[in-house]
């Protein structure tokens, strides 16, 4: 995504340093393209709090540094690659760089193969969603509504509520005072109300009542909003040179001396 490399405009710079690094110098290019391209990471990070709302740990750590090496001298900052079943940086981070809509999040996937979310659709935060510090859906009422609507896959189907749980939930407790809860999708009130997933919560002989958990809403789609090419050649033109200087003077200064073998 970000690449610094001897390629670019940087061989100028890099061969003025050349005779006095001598054969330090590719180990010394490799540090200052690394550092350098850190130094681009950093300034993205920082970015990014203006640019999203609040965001999470998980959303800062999007971007992942490739260091360079004395026998690549090229350097990356790219979107990082999520481990196991997890998001990857590319996936909610691209529509910033590159602008256009946004890629579904898991738990949306699984309810558009469900077939409860319309195609071109979202899914956002209801009223009566439970919410993390972050302002986003809890994991907890996300795998309860997937579990309900038997949106897990094969690999997650003894997660899925049966028939019988439904019953149950949507009864309640009256020993531990659990009042009764159910969820249906549609747009309640004669259509007066948006499309999406609603809950039900029965009082008993007070009467029931409804409120939004997830609403459906047309995919956004974003404008361009951090320039990943601008704060790179920025980077590249206020710190390489600098970078490049000190990490000479360490290669030179911490250099092991050749040792001259002579043969009796």
């Amino acid at each position: 995504m970000i690449t610094f490399s001897v390629k670019s405009d940087l061989e100028a710079t890099i061969s003025q340093w050349a005779r006095v690094a001598g054969d330090q110098m590719p180990y010394a290019t490799a540090v200052a393209l690394t550092r350098t391209a850190k130094l681009a990471k950093e300034e993205i990070e920082r970015q990014l709090p203006s640019l999203i709302d609040n965001p999470t740990a998980y959303t800062m750590r999007g971007f992942r540094l490739y260091p360079a090496t004395k026998r690549k001298l090229l350097a990356e900052v790219d979107f990082r690659v999520a481990m196991g079943r997890g998001t990857h940086g590319r996936d909610y981070l691209s529509p910033l760089v590159y602008g256009g809509e946004r890629k579904l999040k898991s738990f949306e996937r699984s309810l558009q193969r469900t077939g409860l979310l319309p195609a071109g659709s979202a899914a956002v935060p209801g009223s009566g969603a439970k919410l993390d510090a972050y302002g986003n859906m809890s994991r907890g009422q996300i795998v309860q509504i997937l579990s309900y609507f038997k949106a897990f896959g094969q690999q997650g189907y003894r997660a899925n509520i049966n028939d019988k749980r439904k019953a149950s939930m949507a009864k309640g407790n009256k020993r531990t005072g659990t009042r009764g809860i159910s969820y249906f999708v549609g747009r309640p009130n004669g259509g007066r109300h948006p499309n999406g997933i609603w809950q039900k919560s029965d009082f008993g002989a007070a009467g029931s009542a409804i409120k939004p958990i997830i609403i459906f809403v047309t995919k956004p789609s974003y404008r361009k909003t951090l320039d990943v090419p601008g704060i790179a050649q920025r980077v590249i033109k206020d710190r390489f040179a600098d970078e490049l200087r000190r990490s000479v003077a360490e290669s030179k200064r911490t250099a092991i001396p050749k040792v001259q073998m002579t043969l009796i």
